[in-house]
């Protein structure tokens, strides 16, 4: 993102010539509006400070406000290059600061590390996801089956009892099995529909 058509090219004759797929955008808002409206979906941004409508500082802004782009690396690129400024871009939550004029290298290897550590975290959540997963399975095979036990048992000695024509203590202790069964699992149905909706994230 910059308003430099120069600097634009330059930077996406770069990272093209790496084999990264770039959408360019001339300033903030109209990066913002491609991606609000699902036109790209970045993995990572370069954007300048200094542009017209929207600058960085307001695009950056508006970018961590959006759940799905809060974990998005996002690079500063630009003129401003005083102590002060690169305080302030990275004290805002930048990943990286590069100053112009800049050499191909230093954008290259920030963009590298920065999707390297990115793919590096999403790979460890997904292992998590896994794991989470994994019990979750163990615990339904186990829980499922003793509210089931209850159920069925009880179902029987209700049959039975009936069938007997025992009197109501007995009766009451099978409608009693049951209903503990049907409980549990009721309680073990929310659990689930819990679980998939943070998993999912849509609650």
């Amino acid at each position: 993102v910059d308003d430099d058509d120069e600097i634009r090219a330059t930077v996406t004759t770069i990272l093209t010539l790496e084999g990264y797929h770039v959408v360019a955008a001339s300033d903030g808002q109209d990066a913002l509006q491609c991606i609000v409206e699902g036109k790209c979906k970045p993995d990572l941004i370069v954007s300048d400070i200094a542009m017209p409508h929207m600058d960085g500082y307001a695009f950056f802004d508006a970018v961590r406000q959006m759940p799905t782009m809060r974990a998005v690396p996002f690079i500063f690129l630009t003129a401003f290059g005083s102590r002060k400024h690169v305080h302030l871009g990275r004290e805002l939550g930048a990943d990286d600061y590069l100053v112009k004029p800049f050499e191909a290298s230093e954008l290259l290897a920030s963009v590298r590390s920065r999707l390297a550590r990115t793919q590096a975290m999403r790979q460890q959540m997904e292992r998590e996801l896994d794991d989470a997963r994994r019990m979750l399975v163990q615990l339904l095979s186990h829980e499922l089956r003793t509210p089931l036990t209850y159920i069925t048992g009880g179902f029987e000695l209700l049959a039975d009892n009936i069938a007997r024509q025992s009197d109501e203590r007995e009766i009451d202790t099978s409608m009693s099995l049951i209903r503990s069964g049907a409980q549990r699992l009721m309680r073990l149905a929310e659990q689930v529909v819990t679980y998939t909706e943070l998993t999912s994230g849509f609650a």
